[in-house]
């Protein structure tokens, strides 16, 4: 059983998906909690790796028009995207500016990227009068004028925004959810960006390990991908587990949604338990004592055991996805 019984499942240290389910809670499905939102993107299941030294950028060195356009898709939208590069010409930062407030003036906040911090945020407001949008990420709430917007530090002015909401039937979110679950975590995701610095899914696992045997980890930024994927890997397990209970019996695909939903909840389980003894042993941003070596052989045993689990997990989640492709009926009377 899984150590997450006094989560606070309204907080995610993964901004992507904290951003998405902000944009998402204006529009026609608010009903989405994190939890859904967590699993359906993917991002529960995620492990973004620079197989160097752990470093603290890892879990946000993605290509994000593509991973959110994609989660988006997955919940039932049809989204737009801004991605000028650096240095921005008045006309593209006018461009941009103009799809903020297009986003804005729908009811929907805009998803961006290093607004106060270099994690995903919100632009939620602005003030043509001014000069300023009104934002919030992580770190904090507050204004940012049009052309700090339109200089930004990770050298790309990066935005998405929802454009039209789908009805998708949860079939479809679903199969779609494991479908790039099951990329991510088999290497196959498009990363065209990132493809020379970033390994993704169970492969994170070995770089990792080898990076602490080695002594090649970054203290801190080992700490820090520790704290997001244990608090991931709580996710994918409750998302798993509240499969089991919001799909009812009531036809075959969904019994056997339940089946796997809970087989691989067992799995997700224990990765998420070995990330929590992880995360007790190296805090962030303490660091914890990866220098140390009896400390360095514990956190690697507890990485093969999550590995171990998160192998199986995903075989069962593969599974299920052949199983969904096969299925896309909204109501099914037989």
């Amino acid at each position: 059983m899984t150590k997450t019984f006094e989560k606070d499942w309204s907080k995610t240290l993964t901004s992507a998906a904290k951003a998405v389910h902000g944009a998402v809670s204006y529009t026609d499905k608010k009903h989405l909690t994190l939890v859904d939102v967590m699993g359906l993107t993917g991002h529960a299941f995620r492990m973004n790796m620079d197989p160097v030294k752990v470093g603290i950028e890892s879990p946000t060195s993605f290509p994000g028009g593509y991973i959110l356009r994609r989660n988006l898709c997955n919940l039932g939208f049809i989204s737009s995207m801004g991605e000028a590069a650096a240095p921005i010409t008045p006309e593209k930062l006018e461009q941009t500016i103009a799809l903020v407030q297009e986003s804005v003036d729908k009811g929907y906040p805009a998803i961006a990227f290093d607004l106060f911090v270099p994690e995903f945020g919100l632009i939620y407001g602005y003030d043509d009068e001014k000069q300023l949008f009104y934002a919030k990420d992580a770190e904090r709430e507050g204004t940012v004028a049009y052309a700090k917007f339109g200089e930004p530090k990770i050298g790309l002015l990066f935005l998405v925004t929802i454009s039209e909401s789908l009805p998708h039937s949860k079939y479809e979110m679903l199969r779609m959810a494991l479908d790039m679950i099951v990329d991510h975590t088999r290497g196959r995701e498009w990363n065209h960006t990132f493809k020379d610095r970033f390994v993704t899914g169970l492969a994170g696992y070995d770089c990792w390990i080898d990076a602490i045997k080695e002594r090649r980890a970054d203290e801190l930024g080992h700490a820090y991908n520790t704290a997001v994927i244990a608090d991931a890997r709580e996710y994918a397990a409750r998302f798993l587990r509240e499969l089991t209970v919001k799909w009812n019996a009531g036809n075959s695909v969904e019994r056997y949604v339940r089946e796997a939903a809970a087989e691989a909840e067992a799995h997700y389980g224990a990765v998420a338990d070995a990330f929590s003894s992880l995360r007790e042993m190296f805090p962030f941003p303490q660091g914890g004592a990866l220098r140390d070596g009896d400390t360095a052989g514990r956190a690697v045993t507890l990485l093969l055991k999550a590995k171990e689990e998160e192998t199986k997990g995903i075989a069962v989640l593969e599974k299920l996805l052949s199983f969904m492709k096969a299925y896309h009926s909204e109501k099914w009377v037989h």
